[in-house]
């Protein structure tokens, strides 16, 4: 009966929304050099101090919901190109029909082979948005992004 209760407590306290305020985690350099566009196979460079990243999946019904949210994002006025989605545990096949079918925005699409990158970073599952400001992830939004995490994330860049 222990084992059941620490279990529970260990996993609810898993999967709470709390951000990461309180315990930067660092985001090395070398992490993004990993990271290759879907599209063209380039490496990404990120030239910005504040960056949104978002993890989804073709699979994953709520990364759906929220990509118009995140195109719309993308194309406000001083988000252009700081905004990258990584395609998490998926092919990259199914990556562009998903973004053929949905839509591509101001956005960078990358591939995250052996989810190197997400796992450093500390992905739970999708969706899931980072907000990494001076390689540092100083935001973690757990789930799909609502209208209130959209405001916050645009006064962010004001």
């Amino acid at each position: 009966m222990k084992v059941k209760i620490i279990s529970l407590f260990l996993l609810l306290s898993m999967c709470s929304t709390s951000s990461v305020e309180d315990r930067y985690i660092e985001v090395r350099d070398n992490d993004f050099l990993n990271l290759r566009t879907i599209k063209d196979n380039e490496k990404v460079l990120i030239d910005s101090e504040l960056v949104v990243v978002n993890y989804w999946a073709s699979w994953c019904l709520e990364c759906i919901e929220e990509h118009e949210l995140l195109i719309t994002l993308s194309e406000i006025e001083g988000l252009k190109d700081k905004i990258i989605l990584v395609s998490f545990q998926d092919s990259e096949d199914n990556a562009l029909s998903f973004l053929n079918k949905y839509g591509y925005g101001e956005i960078t699409y990358v591939m995250d082979q052996n989810s190197k990158f997400s796992i450093n970073s500390g992905v739970f599952g999708v969706p899931e948005t980072h907000i990494i400001k001076n390689n540092k992830i100083v935001k973690k939004y757990i789930g799909p992004l609502n209208f209130k995490d959209f405001q916050e994330i645009i006064d962010l860049y004001s």
